[in-house]
């Protein structure tokens, strides 16, 4: 259960959608929460995605630096 406190404006356009859709404000309310946290869950895991690919592509540069520097030491 949650409890929202709007200010008087917001509750006032609330009604007046819920009345033309003909659903209740808290139907409209959950409708927003689950569509805001849906986006915001879907952009954390999209940001963790690009981090693990940056460090990954970091980890291969790394590698191939050690590479390179094992060859360099070689040939002296």
């Amino acid at each position: 259960m949650l409890g929202v406190r709007l200010d008087s404006d917001l509750e006032e356009r609330l009604a007046a959608v819920a009345r033309t859709q003909g659903r209740s404000k808290s139907d409209i309310a959950r409708e927003a929460v689950r569509r805001y946290v849906e986006r915001h869950d879907e952009a954390f895991l999209a940001e963790a995605k690009r981090q693990s690919l940056v460090a990954a592509a970091h980890d291969r540069h790394a590698k191939d630096d050690d590479w390179d520097a094992m060859y360099a030491e070689s040939l002296t």
